[in-house]
């Protein structure tokens, strides 16, 4: 009975075990038909790092048969500067909790039978206290990646970083050099580049030409870095560059080599570009900016791009160091557009006209309107500044609109007086051009307010040669029609105005004033402008002089044929009630030479001859005096004291030198006849 019970006992556990061993083989035949099967290459290593198995894949994975490879430490097979960061991840994932992570995944690369490098990503787990990985070739997916990177953080037309990556760069060099030493971090520098004249390039030669100019400068800025740093394209024409700091300079030398390498720049940057058979030329404007602890990246390249904006403001091909006033300047210009944009609404602007003089008979033919902003806190500012600051924040338009209709409605008031001198109004060439002046408005301002066509003149500023003056033209042309009459201002100021003059419909030019302010001692001006003075002539149009505030400029100016002028030499912007007596006397003495003399002429006191108009003078200098810009409220109150003060003083002097001459025009006493050369 026992014996039956023992050897169907050994009958069950050896039918058990033949029925284990079956399964067991089973697996191991399913497992070993998946491994071999499968695609990835199936590696078991022990805890000491040697491969104990690899499936047949490897040879096509890996170009290397897996009898080859088993025995091999692991080790040996990855790349030398991903090692480290494997066998690291190794030793975190064993130390790790199996059940909160029963795998990884690693990629390093992986030496090939060929000897190349292949990229291999594995999804490892543990076995038996070695490692099971499960590995795939990835080297098309990195090199795909690669490429995505590379276009992403690339400009696609020069190949040159683009600004994320150039940002990315200076804020890696910013903390690598600030954790290195402070002397290399203020060593570093960034430059903002801007190619003046780019936008004239791509409307005369077309944007093809436009983008082979900037592929060959982005190919001279990359040779003109040293390897290390950085050349980026930023966008449209602005580039910059990064030039990394080191130890071998003081700040003071640093500061120089930096400037002299832009300074360099500039001049490779601005050198023809030889596009279609065609030397094209743009100049460059440098802005430079130094590193300083705790700046950012996005706040140095801010800095950089300041410095170019004012070396664009300074004139073309220039560089230009950040100094923290720049950015003291941006703060100040942002809170004055804001007050700007109140001011419009506030009624805080007011119109001066300064009268346009005849200079052969000192008669008042026109008056030029001037807008002038004194603020509700009693500031008054600069048209130079509001103006520059109007542009900025896209005020130009609107700020237009109130002097054209502010101007067109008292020349109307003064018209119904019996004051009929034309007023000029000066706007910006692309004025005509924009929507929001359409053709008819200006007709419709002249009917709404009764004032004849013929008592406007629209003067153009900024007569930019890229402007599309075929347009341009045919509005200039239907305003002449209904009356109106055309000045081009800045005359003699550069190409621009030249290449107006040829194409656009004008009755007036204006001298431009740094012609004016050098004609008496200059030679050089003196032919410039007389031949300027000999095409108005010839073209039979008006010729009108700005700033002509000296007796000296008014006869140099007449002798070369010049017919008008306006300045300080007969008034400055007056109010109008000034101006309205200034009309209704009509005219201004002027001076006249005297041979045997230098020059000889006027009373001094250069006033309309009304019967207190000789305190004129004491206005013009008053109305300098406001020019100032207080910044408080307190500077503004003593300027405005200082001006009634001296305005008032320099009346009283005037009426006790006695009245002027009777008002008629002062006439050239050719023979010298010792009564001041000019009878009444």
């Amino acid at each position: 009975m026992g014996m039956r019970k023992l050897l169907s006992s050994l009958l069950r556990a050896a039918h058990k075990r033949f029925r284990l061993t079956r399964e067991l083989a089973q697996k191991e035949n399913h497992f070993r038909s998946l491994v071999e099967s499968s695609s990835d290459v199936i590696m078991i290593a022990a805890p000491s790092g040697v491969l104990r198995y690899v499936s047949p894949a490897a040879a096509g994975v890996f170009g290397r048969p897996a009898e080859e490879l088993v025995g091999t430490e692991l080790a040996n097979l990855i790349h030398p500067e991903d090692l480290g960061g494997v066998v690291h991840e190794v030793r975190r994932f064993l130390a790790a909790d199996p059940v909160e992570e029963p795998t990884t995944r690693i990629e390093c690369r992986f030496r090939s039978g060929d000897g190349s490098w292949l990229h291999v990503e594995s999804t490892v787990s543990r076995h038996y206290g070695g490692l099971v990985f499960n590995s795939r070739d990835v080297t098309e997916r990195v090199r795909l990646q690669a490429q995505l990177q590379h276009y992403a953080e690339h400009d696609a037309l020069t190949d040159l970083p683009n600004r994320a990556l150039f940002t990315k760069r200076v804020q890696h060099a910013l903390s690598r050099r600030a954790s290195a030493s402070d002397v290399p971090l203020r060593n570093t520098a960034v430059l903002f580049i801007d190619l003046d004249g780019f936008k004239a390039v791509n409307d005369t030669f077309g944007h093809q030409a436009g983008d082979e100019l900037l592929v060959q400068a982005a190919r001279r800025l990359q040779d003109s870095v040293r390897h290390g740093d950085t050349a980026s394209r930023l966008g449209s024409d602005e580039f910059a560059a990064l030039i990394v700091g080191d130890n071998t300079r003081d700040r003071a030398a640093r500061e120089r080599h930096i400037l002299e390498l832009a300074d360099r720049l500039r001049t490779t940057l601005s050198q023809p570009y030889l596009i279609d058979g065609n030397d094209v030329r743009v100049n460059s404007s440098i802005g430079v900016a130094f590193a300083e602890a705790g700046l950012g990246a996005g706040e140095l390249l801010r800095n950089a791009d300041l410095a170019m904006y004012r070396a664009k403001a300074g004139g073309e091909g220039r560089v230009e160091l950040y100094k923290p006033q720049m950015q003291q300047d941006v703060v100040r210009k942002a809170e004055l557009a804001t007050r700007l944009r109140a001011a419009l609404h506030d009624s805080e602007f007011t119109l001066l006209h300064q009268p346009v003089v005849s200079l052969e008979d000192g008669r008042i033919t026109s008056v030029s309107a001037h807008a002038r902003w004194r603020s509700s806190q009693g500031v008054l500012f600069t048209p130079a500044e509001f103006l520059r600051v109007a542009e900025d924040s896209d005020k130009t338009a609107e700020l237009g609109r109130w002097m054209l209709e502010q101007a067109v409605e008292q020349a109307a008031e003064r018209h119904a007086t019996g004051l009929s001198a034309p007023v000029v109004v000066r706007v910006s060439a692309r004025r005509p051009l924009d929507r929001s002046m359409p053709l008819g408005t200006i007709e419709a301002l002249l009917t709404r307010h009764g004032l004849p066509s013929g008592s406007l003149i629209i003067e153009l500023s900024d007569a930019d040669p890229s402007l599309s003056l075929d347009e341009l033209e045919r509005r200039l042309g239907a305003l002449r029609r209904i009356g109106v009459r055309i000045a081009l201002d800045g005359f003699g100021s550069g190409h621009g105005a030249l290449t107006a003059l040829r194409r656009l419909p004008v009755d007036i030019l204006k001298l431009d004033r740094s012609l004016v302010e050098g004609i008496v001692e200059s030679p050089r001006l003196q032919k410039t402008t007389s031949g300027l003075l000999r095409i108005a002539g010839d073209l039979g149009l008006q010729s009108m002089a700005d700033g002509v505030d000296l007796p000296e400029q008014v006869v140099a100016l007449r002798a070369m044929g010049c017919t008008h002028g306006q300045g300080m030499a007969f008034s400055g912007p007056l109010d109008e009630y000034r101006l309205r007596r200034a009309l209704s006397s009509a005219y201004y003495p002027v001076p006249r030479s005297r041979p045997g003399t230098t020059f000889e002429g006027s009373d001094v006191r250069g006033a309309a001859s009304s019967g207190d108009a000789f305190a004129e003078p004491g206005l013009a200098a008053a109305e300098l005096l406001r020019e100032y810009v207080p910044h408080s409220q307190d500077e503004a109150e003593t300027v405005a004291r200082a001006a009634g003060e001296l305005e008032h003083a320099l009346a009283r002097l005037f009426a006790r030198l006695g009245p002027p001459p009777e008002p008629t025009a002062p006439v050239y006493d050719p023979a010298g006849s010792g009564d001041g050369g000019a009878r009444q």
